[in-house]
């Protein structure tokens, strides 16, 4: 059997800001659960389509990967792409034209289930944007950190830390306008 999943982002020319079709995710939902349930995997570009401009960063990346991930109780493999923007122009004027023939995917060892969207676009970014961006993994340490899931208890603890900070500044603000002012005699 075959299975399709276009028409969730809508085709918007290479380099576009994506459209999301949420009409089509409830199709492309049952299709991809029938393919899990027929042992295939599913491969997703979370950012819904090729990244022209990888050195810039990620474009928006849609929590769509996570949550077929969690209602299919599977986990979720990370994957790389380098060099995919070469194969073509993004510039719709010139055309389709390939512009080089190298590319490189990297596929991470293991998979992981991620507690939230947040967490694993979190993740997404830091692992897949650095190869993006680079052709090159992140320092070792650094990528076993993300892969599992370590960096991402330090990055909530940091953001913790980060509005523990923010809230301490704002109360001595606001105890400072209560202490009335003491005049000298």
């Amino acid at each position: 059997m075959q299975y399709s999943c276009f028409g969730v982002v809508t085709a918007n020319g290479n380099g576009n800001a994506n459209e999301y079709d949420p009409k089509s995710f409830k199709q492309m939902l049952k299709s991809t659960k029938a393919a899990i349930d027929e042992g295939f995997d599913i491969g997703i570009l979370p950012e819904g389509q090729p990244n022209p401009t990888p050195e810039k960063g990620l474009q928006p990346i849609f929590s769509g990967a996570f949550t077929l991930a969690r209602m299919s109780r599977r986990p979720i493999q990370m994957m790389s792409l380098y060099g995919l923007h070469r194969l073509w122009h993004p510039d719709d004027s010139i055309g389709m034209c390939c512009v080089a023939r190298d590319m490189v995917v990297r596929v991470y060892p293991g998979g992981r289930i991620y507690k939230n969207a947040e967490e694993f676009t979190s993740t997404f970014e830091a692992v897949a944007g650095y190869f993006g961006a680079h052709g090159r993994d992140m320092p070792a340490e650094e990528l076993k950190m993300w892969l599992d899931g370590s960096m991402w208890k330090t990055e909530l603890s940091r953001r913790a830390a980060t509005r523990m900070d923010a809230e301490n500044v704002e109360q001595g603000a606001e105890s400072t306008r209560k202490e009335p002012s003491k005049k000298k005699q």
